[in-house]
C-alpha cells in the first residue's frame, strides 16, 4: 500500500503534471496538486484508482474554488471499490473515485454569490420542544436556548437549515423520521440507524458516520432550493444529486469490510459528507424562528484511461 500511495504522489508531482495544470489553474495549481496529494496519503485506497479518474474527480472540486483536504469540508474524493475474496482474504478490488459536496462547500458557494446572509444548520432536540406544521411549513420551538453541553443530552427531534434574506431568516425543518425515510429511500448503502452487518459492525459509510452532518446536508440542499444562487451553484447541486446516484454498494454480506473507504479523522460535522439528492414536491420555506445558537456551519473531462499521455491530451478540455 506504501508503495503504491508513493507511486501515485510521484505522477501528481510529476513536471508534466505540474505543467498542464498551471495552464489550466494557473496560480492555483500548486495547491490544487499539494492538496490532491495529501489526500492520496491520509487515504490510501485513493492510491489504487486510474490517475486519469483521480485528477478528474479532483478538478471538479478545483472549478468550484473548493477544496478537497477533508479538515476543510468543502469537498471530498471518496473512494467506492468491491471487495473480492482472493486466495481466501478479502481484498478491495476495482476502486473508483467519486466527488462528494461538503456542506461547507454548499455553504461557501451561496455566500461567495453575495446573495443571502449567513447560512447555517443545527440539530434539533426533544428539549428545544419544536412544534411544526408539515402542511404550512411553519416551524417554532418554545425552549430555543436549551444547549446540550450545558444542560444535559437530549434525544434529537430533528434537523435544521436556515439562512438570512434582506433581514429575514428563512428556516427548513426536517423531523428525524423523515431524513430516516429519505436516507433509506435515496442512500444506496444506507440500510436504517440499527443496522449491523452480520460480524456487529455499522457500514463505514457517511451516513453511519456522520449522520448528523448527512441530515443537516440534506436540509440544506432543500432548503436552497428557494434561495437566490448562480447557474455555478446549480451545477454544483447538480453534480453532487448525479454523484449519489452513480454509487452503488456492491460489497457481499459476508465481507468483513465495508464498501466505502473513508478519509482519516472524520468523525467531527466537517466530516464526509455522501450527497443526498431531494426529489419530493418541495414546498416554500417557512419564515418562523428558528434556534438561536444554531450553529454555522463537468462530467469528466478526462479520458477513462491509465495511460498518463491520454490523460495530459484530454486535460485542456476542462474550462
Amino acid at each position: 500500500m506504501a508503495n503504491d500511495v508513493a507511486k501515485m504522489q510521484k505522477m501528481i508531482n510529476s513536471d508534466k503534471m505540474t505543467k498542464h495544470f498551471e495552464d489550466i489553474l494557473k496560480d492555483n495549481a500548486a495547491g490544487f496538486l499539494s492538496g490532491l496529494s495529501t489526500v492520496v496519503a491520509l487515504n490510501p485506497d485513493l492510491a489504487k484508482t486510474n490517475i486519469a479518474d483521480l485528477t478528474s474527480i479532483a478538478m471538479r472540486a478545483a472549478v468550484l474554488d473548493l477544496s478537497v483536504l477533508p479538515d476543510l469540508g468543502e469537498a471530498y474524493v471518496i473512494p467506492y471499490g468491491k471487495n473480492r475474496k482472493i486466495d481466501g482474504k478479502w481484498v478491495t478490488t476495482d476502486v473508483k473515485p467519486q466527488f462528494q459536496l461538503g456542506y461547507r462547500g454548499i455553504i461557501k458557494l451561496v455566500q461567495n454569490t453575495g446573495r443571502v446572509g449567513r447560512i447555517g444548520g443545527s440539530v434539533v432536540y426533544e428539549a428545544n420542544k419544536p412544534h411544526y406544521n408539515y402542511v404550512f411549513d411553519e416551524f417554532r420551538m418554545d425552549n430555543e436556548d436549551y444547549d446540550p453541553y450545558v444542560d444535559g443530552k437530549s434525544p434529537v427531534a430533528g434537523y435544521i437549515a436556515f439562512y438570512y434574506l434582506d433581514g429575514e431568516r428563512i428556516v427548513k425543518y426536517w423531523p428525524l423520521q423523515r431524513v430516516v425515510e429519505h436516507a433509506l429511500e435515496f442512500s444506496q448503502t444506507f440500510k436504517g440507524l440499527d443496522y449491523k452487518d452480520k460480524y456487529g459492525n455499522k457500514p463505514k459509510t457517511p451516513w453511519y458516520s456522520d449522520f448528523d452532518a448527512m441530515a443537516i446536508k440534506t436540509v440544506m440542499k432543500d432548503l436552497l432550493k428557494f434561495a437566490p444562487k448562480t447557474t455555478k451553484v446549480a451545477q454544483a447541486m447538480a453534480e453532487d444529486d448525479r454523484s449519489e446516484r452513480e454509487v452503488r454498494d456492491v460489497t457481499p454480506d459476508n465481507a468483513p469490510q465495508q464498501q466505502v473507504v473513508e478519509a482519516n479523522n472524520q468523525t467531527s460535522a466537517s466530516a464526509v459528507i455522501e450527497p443526498e439528492p431531494t426529489t419530493e414536491t418541495p414546498k416554500a420555506p417557512a419564515t418562523e424562528q428558528p434556534q438561536q445558537n444554531a450553529k454555522t456551519i463537468s462530467d469528466n473531462p478526462f479520458a477513462d484511461d491509465a495511460n498518463a499521455g491520454s490523460l495530459f491530451n484530454n486535460l485542456e478540455d476542462v474550462k
